[in-house]
């Protein structure tokens, strides 16, 4: 996720620096046919652009719209993951009581719990992003856990399922009651409900035709700009062509960088630093001391 107020200007020359080059060309082999000549007819009503300039401008608001909302509804179900863990640390850090003589047992079982949660949560990232890294995962689940990370099909899954039968065997052994361990598994029911919703974002996205014919016509649109310039502006086609293609090319790219927020990039919902967030958190409510530092942005971009 990219932090800074402002894009710097070499963020923005990277950023369309090639479509620029393409314009410049186009338009300048526009003007050169056109003053030389070769090619009068290469002109052409300014009328009718303008009028699908206007068409596109309102389908590109209506797709950059959808692209955010998609965006947006994905960084509030990590919101909702975040509260979901704090309320699940805490269930396991008072409703698990331990008997005579168990005191070492059940402690060790709430740092299971909370420990495989962590693990819970980083699964699910990496799965979003379609990584391979599960070494970030494995120092937070029991070594029986490890080796089956990458036998699994859905990692994150199974990890909230081990959690939910060690519930059962604390429910066995008399550390947890049945009326807490319903509130408990109903917590691990949220988890799996965010998860789906995660998961359908990223399984499910814009209509392929829809962003697809959406792109095709803004390139028709800015192609076609220097033909319409050309018969008025002379030799000052060649930046105006190249200022008002980057503008719609731009706005087409950020819709386009925005429909996924799970692709692991500048424009991503900061998973990492949320996770690494969580993790802060559930450890401290263990009481554990030795704790990562909070993930810091590079170049004001948060991952």
């Amino acid at each position: 996720m990219y932090l800074a107020r402002a894009i710097t200007v070499r963020g923005l020359v990277q950023f369309g620096w090639k479509q620029c080059l393409l314009f410049a060309v186009v338009s300048s082999t526009v003007c050169y046919l056109h003053e030389a000549e070769i090619l009068k007819n290469i002109a052409i009503p300014f009328l009718p652009l303008s009028t699908l300039g206007t068409a596109m401008a309102i389908i590109l608001g209506f797709r950059n719209n959808s692209a955010y909302d998609r965006w947006w509804e994905a960084r509030k179900i990590w919101g909702g993951l975040v509260n979901q863990s704090r309320t699940w640390s805490a269930q396991v850090t008072t409703c698990i009581a331990a008997g005579e003589g168990e005191a070492a047992e059940v402690a060790e079982l709430k740092r299971e719990l909370v420990h495989r949660h962590i693990g819970y949560l980083n699964a699910l990232r990496i799965q979003l992003r379609r990584q391979d890294n599960w070494h970030e995962v494995a120092p937070f689940l029991p070594e029986d856990e490890r080796s089956q990370l990458k036998v699994w099909v859905n990692q994150s899954t199974q990890i909230n399922a081990r959690n939910a039968a060690r519930l059962r065997d604390a429910l066995d052994r008399g550390w947890l009651d049945s009326f807490r361990h319903v509130a408990m598994l109903d917590t691990l029911e949220q988890f799996y409900e965010l998860q789906g919703k995660c998961e359908r974002i990223k399984n499910t996205p814009l209509p392929r035709q829809y962003s697809f014919f959406t792109t095709v016509f803004v390139w028709i649109f800015v192609l076609l700009l220097p033909m319409g310039f050309v018969k008025e502006l002379g030799w000052w086609t060649v930046p105006m062509a190249v200022l008002v293609g980057w503008i719609f090319i731009a706005l087409e790219q950020v819709g386009r960088y925005t429909e996924d927020p799970f692709q692991n990039f500048v424009h991503d919902v900061s998973m990492t630093a949320i996770c690494r967030a969580i993790e802060i958190d559930l450890r401290q409510m263990l009481g554990e001391t030795e704790l990562p530092p909070p993930i810091q942005p590079e170049r004001n971009i948060l991952m």
